[in-house]
């Protein structure tokens, strides 16, 4: 793979794609040129940045402004698309293991099913214990929180993808600094780790929830 071609992160990709859909959807549901003209123009406002970075990329654009485009084809060009994506490092089972140092007998991600390239973090849950573990790369080492995660499952607002989505309480232990003692922090956040990945569009409440379950 050449990776000079790698220029977009997975949060950057969602969000294309996310405002590219919205594009779409008005492709079929409005039928005045002018608002269509004038959503256009602002939706490539919006993405020129990562757009902007290949030329190949913003070769996109043609068909992304033929108003005839379908769901089916605006899936197939996202999908193409991946190939310039940056893609999360792959943590190996080490690595897994001294994020999550002070447990025993994890069960861990099915590495083989997950596509790296979706990924601005990695979730998983482990129903034995009914517990979700979550990791990412921070400052070029992997930091790894793991909590609770309460079986009373609704409908409700992630505070990692911060987007409306089935929801859970997630339940961190974490060490207060100075005086020894420890603390249960937790937040509300999707039950699909990789749908969340897919409805994160930028890194703002993903950092914020984590710095809250860590410190």
């Amino acid at each position: 793979m050449n990776t000079e071609k790698l220029v977009i992160e997975p949060y950057e990709y969602w969000y294309c794609k996310q405002q590219i859909s919205e594009l779409v959807s008005a492709y079929h549901s409005v039928n005045d040129k002018l608002t269509l003209s004038t959503l256009q123009s602002l939706i490539k406002g919006k993405t020129e940045n990562v757009f902007g970075r290949d030329p190949s990329l913003e070769g996109y654009w043609s068909q992304f402004l033929d108003t005839s485009l379908t769901r089916e084809k605006f899936e197939k060009l996202f999908e193409e698309m991946k190939r310039f994506v940056i893609p999360m490092d792959i943590p190996s089972s080490k690595q897994i293991d001294k994020g999550f140092r002070k447990v025993k007998k994890m069960q861990y991600p099915e590495m083989p099913m997950i596509d790296f390239r979706e990924l601005s973090f990695l979730g998983w849950n482990d129903s034995g214990t009914n517990r979700k573990y979550l990791i990412r790369k921070i400052d070029g080492r992997f930091t790894g929180v793991y909590g609770s995660f309460s079986t009373d499952i609704q409908k409700g607002h992630c505070a990692i993808c911060n987007q409306i989505g089935t929801v859970a309480f997630f339940l961190a232990t974490t060490k207060s600094s100075g005086d020894g003692t420890y603390t249960k922090k937790g937040n509300y956040i999707c039950t699909d780790s990789n749908q969340c990945n897919r409805q994160t569009t930028q890194l703002e409440t993903l950092e914020r929830f984590w710095e809250t379950v860590t410190k």
